[in-house]
């Protein structure tokens, strides 16, 4: 196990009892997590929680993707880097360095994982509405590296809204786009479910046009995240 993934599954270990008090978590569908091999995990963004309610209930490390000015945030700039984050431009674009670590994730046989939105469904601050049209990067790092992908979704069952802790002024001076500076409230869970779905093969969108595959491959995922938010799932 190489440091990114003891200094992960460290922070996990430590945070997870504090995530489980604080907030209910049923997780449905692990019988479809694979317990090794190269694969991307995919969720819905509802709130700054995210990644670490799916870190809890999801056994194995996970790199996650993360906007770029994350990494100017005090303390999670720290915590990210050493658990193998990867920085992404909030525009989709990638640098080579940000490639180059996302290959090496696969070539270890690990896990990536990638919220399709970005954030713009918490810029959209509407937690009523459904998920935003989706990136179609997590498409490109599948096709171009072989890879499977996991639908997953977070279903809020009981939740708060509160506003931003960090204000505006202090997030411009952080170096946070304009449409995030501007975010008023923020999801808290109080109760959520976490749905994993069945595996999507990658291989059926190998040949043919390249454009025509990303989009194929993003509504087919976002196709069965909304079966999933809709109910579509098995509760044991």
């Amino acid at each position: 196990m190489d440091k990114e993934a003891r200094a992960y599954l460290t922070i996990r270990n430590f945070v997870a009892p504090f995530i489980g008090m604080a907030v209910n978590i049923t997780a449905y569908g692990t019988e479809h997590i694979v317990s090794n091999g190269k694969l991307i995990l995919v969720c819905n963004h509802r709130s700054d929680m995210d990644p670490f309610i799916l870190s809890c209930t999801f056994p194995r490390f996970i790199s996650w993707v993360a906007a770029e000015y994350t990494f100017r945030i005090p303390i999670f700039k720290d915590l990210a880097k050493i658990a193998g984050g990867i920085p992404m431009s909030v525009d989709g674009k990638i640098s080579l360095a940000s490639i180059k670590m996302i290959q090496q994730v696969f070539k270890r046989g690990d896990v990536l994982g990638i919220f399709p939105e970005g954030h713009d469904y918490m810029v959209q601050n509407d937690f009523k509405k459904p998920m935003v049209d989706f990136h179609e990067g997590f498409a490109a790092f599948s096709i171009r590296n072989k890879v499977d992908i996991l639908p997953t979704v977070i279903i809020p069952v009981e939740e708060t809204y509160s506003d931003i802790p960090i204000p505006p002024i202090v997030r411009s001076f952080m170096g946070m786009p304009k449409e995030v500076c501007e975010i008023k409230k923020r999801a808290i869970y109080k109760k959520v479910k976490v749905v994993y779905g069945e595996k999507i093969d990658h291989r059926p969108f190998l040949s043919g046009s390249l454009e025509e595959n990303l989009k194929n491959l993003s509504d087919e995922v976002r196709f069965r995240m909304t079966r999933l938010l809709e109910g579509q799932y098995v509760e044991a």
